[in-house]
């Protein structure tokens, strides 16, 4: 079985896909460069079960210092599906330690993540990504990538 990001093989193409979903919401990237999306339902969570194995030191303060409750699972899932886009974009999924990846998900705008899980040092551009309400999504793409994406709600 192969891995990597999922590719349209007939027609040829050069655009790249990247695709999830979660309770209620899909969501599809197409790009002309490596593209990694994710979404996430905004639920209760037991942030300080999960938080270690997630998040870096600065992210667990982050995330920690939010009110608990929502703002506090938004804050986890914010940082949960930054990492994830870049891992899709790279094509790896969840194969690598995610304490590696810091987000900046506290930061307002897109944030630069460096990757060294292939060997070679990658670096994305990770931003969130529009969703309705109840939803968090972010969106990777290499650093440098021409253009900021459009979101179209469909």
């Amino acid at each position: 079985m192969e891995h990597g990001p999922p590719a349209l093989r007939h027609p040829a193409t050069p655009w790249s896909i990247s695709l999830a979903h979660t309770s209620g919401l899909g969501v599809l990237a197409l790009s002309p460069f490596q593209v990694g999306i994710d979404v996430e339902r905004i639920r209760e969570l037991d942030v300080e079960q999960l938080d270690a194995p997630v998040l870096t030191p600065a992210e667990r303060r982050a995330v920690r210092a939010m009110p608990e409750g929502p703002s506090r699972a938004t804050a986890f899932l914010r940082c949960w599906t930054r990492k994830e886009a870049v891992l899709k974009a790279v094509g790896i999924g969840i194969t690598t330690d995610l304490t590696a990846l810091e987000t900046r998900s506290w930061a307002p705008g897109p944030a630069h993540i460096t990757l060294s899980a292939l060997g070679s040092p990658t670096t994305w551009r990770v931003a969130d990504v529009l969703a309705p309400a109840g939803w968090t999504a972010a969106l990777a793409l290499p650093r440098g990538a021409e253009r900021p994406p459009s979101v179209r709600r469909l």
